[in-house]
């Protein structure tokens, strides 16, 4: 029973330490945060420009790319509509051949002048 007791307490005192380490790593994120914002707030202003135009030459090579695209899916889906047509007229050609054979044989021949 005592074994538990002091296990308890070791586990207590584990908890207490992370608990005071946390409460200081958590000062010291507080000190350099406070110190490095104005430091943060200047890169932010730098990047503005920068940002805006990675954007703008984005929006231009997508108003370009779009068209394209929309256009090489229209093919594409085109193509595999006629693909799929000639895959599902394939299997009619033996009846098809067959019907046009039956047809020359019983067709009436025009009478001999």
């Amino acid at each position: 029973m005592i074994e538990l007791v002091l296990l308890t307490l070791l586990i207590g005192a584990a908890l207490a330490t992370a608990a005071v380490v946390g409460v200081l790593l958590f000062l010291v994120k507080i000190a350099l945060w406070t110190v490095l914002l104005p430091l943060r707030l200047v890169l932010k202003l730098i990047w503005l420009p920068v940002g805006l135009t990675l954007g703008a030459v984005g929006l231009l090579l997508g108003t370009i790319a779009i068209p394209l695209l929309v256009v090489m899916i229209g093919g594409v889906l085109l193509a595999g509509l006629v693909a799929a047509i000639v895959a599902l007229l394939l299997p009619l050609i033996p009846f098809v051949l067959l019907g046009l054979l039956i047809w020359s044989l019983m067709r009436r021949r025009p009478a001999v002048a």
